[in-house]
């Protein structure tokens, strides 16, 4: 295969020994095309030397064309050409070399995403004409001031000129700017190395012009005409196999050869038809070799393009799953470990902020991961939200990596202009042993760690991480699924009893903060799964398991259901029970259903819209917020309520609170617990209350345990609690049956009139309305 093109692009370093080093090499050549001399004038059929000097001074910039402009007075004096013919030959070049440098320079700066064959047309066209009119219009002047030209041979000394710049820019100046950059090692290397390679090139293009000294006795002989076909096939053969340095180099070199070995001419016939046949066939052999080879370079980079692509992910630049596994079969494999790393919840990203913005998330991950581990590792991303890393065993604490990396990226917050999302991250460590065998399943294990470390049923979500049999992970995958499964079933049935296996729902009431049971707020409904064997499926465990797998808007649209169902059984109105708060998930909050299936449940019901309360609980996230707006205020509209639930943690950040059209806001239990003990959990506390009551907000305080507790929170300005020390949670049926039994108690007011409601889409409070109202 041939080498990748030379990036002739980039300036090489310039300093004193290039210069000499270029002054010389343009003597010596000048040198050598004395050899061409053509007729009765003193010109060379064929000038490289300009072209050479071109091209060093497109590697080496304009600092070079000092150097080359003394080499150029030097060799006229040597010659013996008088000083004014010297100067317009320096002038000249100059001019033309200035011109074409600052060409070429401003060409490239456009050059990125350009295919070779558009590189390489402008590059010639943008030398060779301009730089053959600039020295054929000036340097022609040398020699018609010679002493016994003709003025009538202007037209003759011009097109013979003319020609050869042409051929000397065409064929020499992007091989010398390319042999420059391919030879600047050898210079940094130590001068034999470079002088090694400039003897073999200057060897071979001395000898080709050498050949012209006998070249017609050659012929004479009839060896010519062969050789000529030689060449042909020379030039053909580099074009297509060839790198373009030695397709430059061997089109230069073939060239020559043709001149060498061209027929003598028949008696009778002008020079100057020669020259004209010599030169066509000399220009048209350059072009179309260049074109070949430029065509055929395309030709290999849309291959190594192709077979990039199909190895590497073009999103991040990891590897992709195929160029994975090459890299490690190539590698080796061994011993070695493999982390993976999955976005579980990649989907409910992708609704709420597009496809766009999730991207940007995956190629920010990508960044961290290579950042972190550094280099000797190889990097993977074989399919959407699944990286892999492939970490040799040497590197170090690998258990410790993991860890880190758990830590950053399990709940990694991302803020774009309208939304703010948390990914969420599940982990696998796979061990390779020595010359184990890779495959596809080596992945799919790697995939099912992922899995079963992102089902939160597992317990201890860092062990998964650890080594795991195939079998053992099967089976917990199996045990996932299944629950899955019997989530389903459960959802087709009407809610039971904690005796009973299936869902059915709980209750905890909702007390005032300062103890006036005629302020109480109501109670919140909770879900539970019996699996009928006494062992339940905790909350913690399936709701998360049920959102990863898109239930939650079945399961709150099942529990709503439920709810109502449960009221209207036991004859429960408002002036019995105040309000019940329902939970609804990120997910169910923007799904569109949501808000006909409540108002067919009032509907079928005939209870009072005014006593539920609508918590949005952010486990998952808003997938939409505008919709989750118009749900908000849709249902305040019908005289519900609603909450912002688990506030402080998660998602839920104080853009909810301005953004949402909102009546309560839960403080999270975690900054309850220890608020007794905790200045931190204290000043949270106070800030939010603060907040909650500039915006016209009821707070709940969830976790309660103790009198002291509540009563310090009630000096806050918490206005209601929640929890054990408040009251425990019962099955709704059996709360429902007591109040039932009881004298229907006073009307239960709804809320203290607050100071003010937060208006939604209008972020402005609305001064003495109460809530709902």
């Amino acid at each position: 295969m041939p080498s990748t093109p030379v990036p002739a692009s980039s300036q090489l370093p310039f300093d004193y020994r290039r210069g000499l080093v270029g002054a010389l090499l343009w003597m010596v050549v000048a040198q050598a095309s004395q050899a061409y001399a053509f007729g009765s004038l003193d010109m060379s059929l064929i000038w490289p030397a300009d072209g050479i000097a071109m091209g060093l001074v497109l590697a080496y910039g304009l600092r070079m064309l000092g150097f080359l402009g003394a080499a150029v007075a030097l060799w006229h004096a040597l010659h013996g050409i008088p000083m004014l013919q010297s100067l317009i030959g320096v002038a000249a070049l100059a001019a033309a070399v200035a011109l074409v440098w600052w060409l070429v320079q401003r060409d490239r700066r456009n050059e990125a995403g350009r295919n070779p064959v558009a590189t390489a047309v402008r590059f010639h066209a943008l030398t060779v004409l301009p730089g053959a009119a600039v020295l054929t219009a000036l340097g022609s002047w040398q020699f018609l001031l010679a002493a016994g030209e003709q003025p009538g041979g202007i037209l003759r000394v011009a097109g013979v000129m003319g020609m050869s710049e042409v051929f000397g820019i065409l064929l020499f100046t992007r091989l010398t700017e390319m042999a420059a950059h391919a030879l600047d090692g050898g210079w940094r290397a130590g001068p034999l190395l470079w002088a090694r390679w400039q003897t073999f090139c200057l060897a071979g293009l001395v000898l080709v012009m050498a050949m012209a000294q006998w070249g017609s006795s050659v012929v004479g002989a009839g060896i010519g005409p062969s050789v000529r076909y030689v060449v042909f096939l020379l030039v053909a053969w580099a074009a297509y196999r060839g790198s373009p340095l030695f397709v430059h180099l061997a089109t230069a070199i073939s060239a020559l050869t043709l001149l060498a070995f061209t027929p003598p001419l028949p008696a009778g016939h002008s020079p100057y038809l020669m020259v004209l046949d010599q030169a066509v066939l000399m220009v048209c052999l350059a072009a179309l070799s260049f074109f070949a080879s430029a065509t055929m370079e395309h030709r290999r980079q849309m291959e190594r393009s192709l077979h990039e692509a199909a190895s590497n992910d073009g999103l991040t630049g990891f590897l992709n799953e195929r160029g994975l596994l090459k890299s490690l079969q190539a590698a080796g494999t061994g011993p070695m470990h493999l982390i993976g790393m999955r976005l579980h919840n990649l989907e409910h990203v992708v609704d709420l902020i597009g496809l766009g913005s999730t991207r940007e998330i995956e190629q920010d991950v990508s960044i961290y991961l290579r950042n972190q581990l550094g280099r000797g590792c190889l990097y993977a991303r074989p399919r959407d939200g699944f990286f892999v890393v492939a970490v040799p065993v040497a590197a170090g604490d690998v258990h410790a990596r993991l860890l880190q990396l758990r830590t950053a990226l399990d709940g990694r917050r991302y803020v774009f202009s309208e939304h703010s999302v948390r990914i969420q991250a599940a982990f696998g460590l796979l061990p390779l042993d020595e010359g184990q065998a890779l495959g596809d399943d080596v992945l799919a294990a790697l995939m099912l760690l992922c899995e079963v470390d992102g089902d939160p049923a597992q317990g201890d979500r860092q062990a998964q991480g650890m080594e795991q049999a195939p079998g053992h992970l099967m089976r917990m995958r199996r045990a996932q699924l299944s629950r899955i499964e019997a989530l389903k079933d459960a959802l087709r049935l009407p809610a039971g009893s904690p005796e009973a296996s299936g869902l059915w729902l709980a209750c905890q009431p909702i007390r005032s903060a300062h103890g006036d049971h005629d302020g109480d707020l109501g109670v919140e409904v909770l879900l539970r799964w019996a699996s009928g064997n006494g062992s339940p499926h905790l909350p913690g465990e399936f709701l998360p398991l049920a959102e990863r797998y898109g239930l939650m808007p079945q399961v709150d649209r099942w529990v709503i259901t439920q709810v109502f169902a449960a009221l209207v059984a036991h004859g429960i109105t408002r002036r019995d029970l105040g309000k019940v708060a329902i939970n609804l998930s990120g997910s169910s909050v923007s799904d569109p259903r949501l808000l006909t299936h409540i108002d067919q449940c009032l509907a079928t019901s005939g209870l009072d819209p005014a006593m539920f309360c609508f918590e949005v609980t952010e486990t998952a996230g808003i997938v939409q917020r505008s919709r989750a707006v118009d749900l908000l205020a849709s249902l305040r509209a019908m005289g519900a309520r609603t909450s912002l639930d688990d506030f402080g943690t998660g998602l839920a950040t104080f853009d909810y609170l301005k953004s949402l059209p909102l009546d309560f806001v839960k403080i999270d239990g975690s900054f309850v617990r220890d608020v007794m003990s905790s200045r931190v959990d204290q000043r949270v506390v106070l800030a939010i209350c603060d907040v909650a009551r500039t915006m016209g907000l009821a707070t709940i305080a969830e976790f309660v345990e103790t009198p002291a507790q509540r009563a310090l929170l009630a000096a806050y300005g918490v206005d209601y609690v929640q929890g054990f020390g408040i009251a425990k949670p019962l099955p709704l049926p059996h709360y429902l049956q007591q109040l039932g039994r009881r004298d229907p108690r006073p009307a239960v007011q709804a809320a203290p009139t607050l100071a003010g409601r937060w208006q939604a889409g209008h972020g402005r409070l609305v001064a003495g309305v109460a809530p709902g109202e």
